[in-house]
């Protein structure tokens, strides 16, 4: 009896091991079907704010100053960086995909919805989340022929009323900026946010699944949990 009990266990043991494995996802975001930007449009500038401290969260969180989007979407911001270089103009990058254990450490800093978008689980799976999550969206700005940025009616991750679209306040010419840089991704197809200049999605960013791959090798926050 024990015998039979010790190779049935074994069995479940070799079964339980493809999904568990299956549970935990892909292992990197290549693995999960992303590619890095810079490979597809190489000039445009990468100043990925969550690998460094100035973001609003004050610490890195993310440990390598990567952006990875769906080939589908990169390909589309390679297309607005090539337009853009016709104007003497170029894109600057922020940030791209987002791990989703990371998006839950946003929620739980900034639980508004207006920006920051909810982290939904059920059974230990994403169920809804961020674009970024997906890797569907981007958030990026206007730089000028030597990568200086151009100016903008607020900041990045700006959370007052100055980062909405609608706002019509402050330097006309930074205004001015921001539609320049709306109209440029919104003829590549991308949707802008309404509540951050900077944000724009992916057309057809609700058929990717939300990925919780890491960021080489790691989607946890230094001292974090």
């Amino acid at each position: 009896m024990r015998r039979c009990n010790t190779a049935f266990l074994a069995l479940l043991l070799c079964l339980a091991l493809p999904l568990a494995a299956f549970g935990a996802g892909p292992a990197t975001p290549e693995a999960a079907g992303l590619v890095d930007v810079t490979t597809v449009a190489p000039a445009i500038k990468l100043d990925i704010r969550y690998a460094t401290p100035d973001n609003f969260t004050k610490v890195t969180v993310y440990p390598a100053a990567k952006c990875y989007l769906r080939a589908d979407v990169a390909k589309r911001l390679a297309r607005v960086q090539a337009d853009l270089e016709k104007q003497g103009l170029g894109l600057k990058v922020y940030d791209c995909y987002r791990p989703f254990s990371i998006q839950k450490k946003f929620w739980a800093l900034v639980p508004n919805e207006d920006w920051v978008a909810k982290p939904v689980e059920e059974n230990g799976k994403p169920v809804s989340g961020s674009k970024h999550n997906r890797g569907a969206a981007v958030d990026a700005t206007l730089v000028d022929a030597t990568g200086k940025e151009l100016p903008m009616p607020s900041g990045f991750d700006d959370f007052t009323p100055k980062a909405r679209r609608d706002y019509a306040g402050g330097d006309k010419a930074a205004l001015a900026n921001s539609k320049r840089l709306e109209a440029a991704m919104q003829k590549q197809g991308f949707e802008p946010l309404p509540t951050e200049w900077w944000h724009f999605d992916g057309p057809g960013w609700q058929g990717y699944e939300l990925l919780d791959a890491p960021i080489n090798g790691s989607s946890r926050a230094p001292g974090g949990e």
